[in-house]
């Protein structure tokens, strides 16, 4: 099973070499922060469990800080350009290549915010198979 911990880090790991030199903020974006960074946040939607499988529903959200506050339209029309790129159809994530379900931009309060959805569907072991019935005998009466 693929865990949180490792979906973030591949996400984090394709934005580090992507944007080399410009942070990933880890703490709380309100606490302050160097300019340029990103902040990167994976949430669940949904999750349903079955017999055999799980699925889960994601999104990520993926904020850009510009360097400059007051200019800064040409910096974050660049990283929504090179965003776009990478998170457009796929990503990996170790052994596995997860599908992109939708994407939206949106620049606020002069923040970039990119988000995009994803699902990853995985088999499970059942927790106790038991014993496999041998015979079945049916007295039907007769």
């Amino acid at each position: 099973m693929l865990t949180r911990a490792q979906i973030n880090k591949a996400i984090n790991d394709r934005v580090k070499a992507e944007f080399v030199g410009i942070p990933i903020q880890s703490s709380d974006v309100q606490e302050g922060f160097e300019r340029p960074s990103f902040y990167v946040s994976l949430e669940t939607r949904g999750t349903e469990t079955f017999q055999f499988n799980r699925r889960r529903e994601f999104t990520c959200r993926i904020k850009y800080f510009p360097k400059d506050r007051y200019v800064y339209k040409e910096e974050a029309y660049d990283a929504q350009d090179r965003l776009e790129v990478m998170f457009g159809l796929n990503f990996p994530i170790n052994d596995r290549v997860i599908t992109i379900d939708g994407a939206e931009t949106d620049l606020i309060d002069k923040v970039l915010h990119y988000d995009f959805d994803f699902v990853i569907t995985e088999l499970i072991k059942p927790d106790d198979p038991g014993q496999p019935m041998e015979e079945l005998v049916v007295d039907g009466g007769l």
